[in-house]
């Protein structure tokens, strides 16, 4: 008998491949499909059953063609009040619609009313018995759909992505991570002797990673912030995109076409974000307008930094970029990242300062920092009386190496402290989220404990770090879910959809029945 599956956000060939793959071994039939509209024909030639959503047109509340006549349920209080958390964030989420301070209250209400109908009416059409997501969903309308398939108890299946070269590993429910991760983890630690460190089964590269992480920054800075700074400067990058490589042209001005034709999901002055259909020049004006209010935000945060000093004890909060799914998802209620320096200024011991990083991206010019941060939100953080706004030219391992703890919401920050050998507080649910010397604290009680046991002169055991990497090595696939991933995963294209179709065949096998 065929099982019926939803593909959410797929966006990329390799993943109608691993559709095929679950279709051709296990019987799966992908019934409903969101993605890039370019990729349409690709999906219905494979399956030509599937209805195809155009994933603008999800985001923005409009139903595909094929389910327009669904008949949509009514709203009542006690299935919003359920929904209520799903409520608060996903309206924080739509800050990435919202460029040019278009988008009201009472509009983004109304379309989270209109992605809970909608997707419910498909759930119930449909009945689905597993959806899958390559990643937390993050783009409003998937992350209605995921909380919805919580509350219908349908399977869902996203990745993880670790900061270990290409490592990633599935779960059913991000809040709740890894279980196999952390249940192994656990065995580990308990059965593990006091043998040497190096014994500990890890891989070459792994091992290499380790010693990436500590020793200098530059040669442990991520792939991708690498590119982000190659790019800060776009006249410059781009200057040298054409001397260095001449045949790139053509497709730079494709690119460039292809930016200014096809439609954005920003709402617009004056419309609903149903007709909003941003694009031409009128979207690079909104960038450049972004951009300006970028720099003004840069320029008014500059103007309250204090220089770090290392004599005094303090927590380092290196606060995360926004809007992404970092945060928003993962961070929950902490999305709002005032409430994490408000909770630490209340409650660190006497004397101990918390120093506040602004992410460098949050100004990048290409990224959409200007729709998640304000000139109010830096007044706000360097009035509470024991914090601190520090330059981001501050050295981050620096920072990292003579604080008492490192803070964060899911950041590699709190990864690398631990590697480091410094205690982190957790306020997200990152990746590492199990390692021993991680304090996952959302509430004011486990925030209390958490700094009485790190003034006590908590540290971190070298062992424990290195058993977390054992299991997640363990648990996980060396394989990526986003095509940006390929240049640090050494495999072939056949072989990565080979390991996701493994790793979800497994994982599905492994929790059929299972209520969560």
């Amino acid at each position: 008998m065929s099982r019926k599956a939803i593909f959410v956000e797929c966006s990329v060939p390799f993943w109608i491949d691993v559709a095929y793959q679950l279709q051709s071994t296990d019987d799966w039939e992908p019934c409903y499909w969101t993605g890039d509209p370019r990729f349409e024909p690709q999906v219905h030639r494979r399956f030509p059953d599937a209805v195809f959503h155009n994933n603008l047109d999800a985001i923005r509340g409009i139903p595909a063609a094929a389910c327009r006549m669904l008949s949509l349920p009514v709203l009542d209080q006690p299935l919003l009040e359920e929904l209520a958390s799903c409520q608060m964030i996903s309206l924080q989420m739509m800050n990435r619609m919202d460029r040019n301070d278009s988008f009201s209250f009472s509009e983004r209400e109304l379309l989270f009313k209109q992605y809970l109908r909608y997707w419910s009416a498909v759930l119930d059409h449909f009945s689905p018995e597993v959806v899958v997501f390559p990643v937390s969903p993050h783009l409003v309308y998937d992350y209605v759909l995921y909380s919805l398939c919580k509350r219908k108890k349908i399977q869902t299946i996203l990745f993880e992505q670790t900061s270990l070269d290409g490592w990633i590993y599935p779960e059913s429910r991000f809040e709740d991570g890894s279980l196999v991760l952390r249940d192994r983890y656990w065995q580990l630690c308990h059965s593990w002797d006091t043998g040497s460190l190096k014994t500990i089964p890890i891989t070459e590269e792994a091992a290499a990673y380790l010693e990436r992480v500590s020793g200098d920054y530059a040669g442990a800075v991520p792939f991708y912030m690498k590119d982000q700074f190659a790019q800060h400067n776009l006249v410059t990058y781009l200057g040298k995109k054409l001397l260095l490589h001449p045949n790139d042209i053509p497709l730079m001005i494709q690119k460039g076409r292809n930016l200014l034709s096809r439609s954005h999901y920003i709402k617009q002055h004056g419309k609903s974000i149903q007709d909003s259909d941003m694009k031409g020049f009128e979207y690079v004006f909104c960038k450049l307008e972004g951009m300006k209010k970028k720099n003004r935000l840069k320029q008014h945060y500059q103007s309250l930094e204090k220089p770090a000093e290392f004599k005094h004890p303090y927590f380092y909060f290196p606060l995360h970029y926004q809007p992404e799914n970092t945060s928003c998802p993962l961070g929950e209620a902490f999305v709002d990242q005032f409430l994490i320096v408000d909770m630490l200024s209340r409650f660190a011991p006497a004397g101990w300062k918390i120093y506040v990083k602004e992410h460098s991206s949050q100004w990048h010019p290409k990224l959409h920092g200007e729709c998640s941060r304000s000139s109010e939100f830096y007044d706000r953080v360097a009035a509470l009386p024991n914090v601190q706004i520090i330059p981001v030219t501050t050295p981050n391992f620096e920072l990292i190496d003579h604080a008492k703890a490192v803070v964060t919401i899911t950041g590699t920050a709190g990864w690398e402290a631990v590697v480091r050998g410094r205690p982190v507080l957790l306020y997200g649910h990152a990746w590492y989220k199990f390692c021993k010397g991680v304090f996952y604290v959302p509430s004011v009680e486990k925030c209390k404990k958490a700094l009485a046991t790190i003034q006590e002169g908590y540290t971190i055991n070298p062992t424990h770090v290195r058993l977390f990497i054992s299991a997640v090595l363990e648990v996980g696939t060396n394989a990526y879910v986003e095509p940006s991933y390929a240049k640090i995963v050494n495999i072939s294209p056949a072989d990565n959809i080979s390991r996701l179709t493994s790793a979800i065949q497994s994982f599905f096998a492994s929790n059929q029945g299972s209520t969560h």
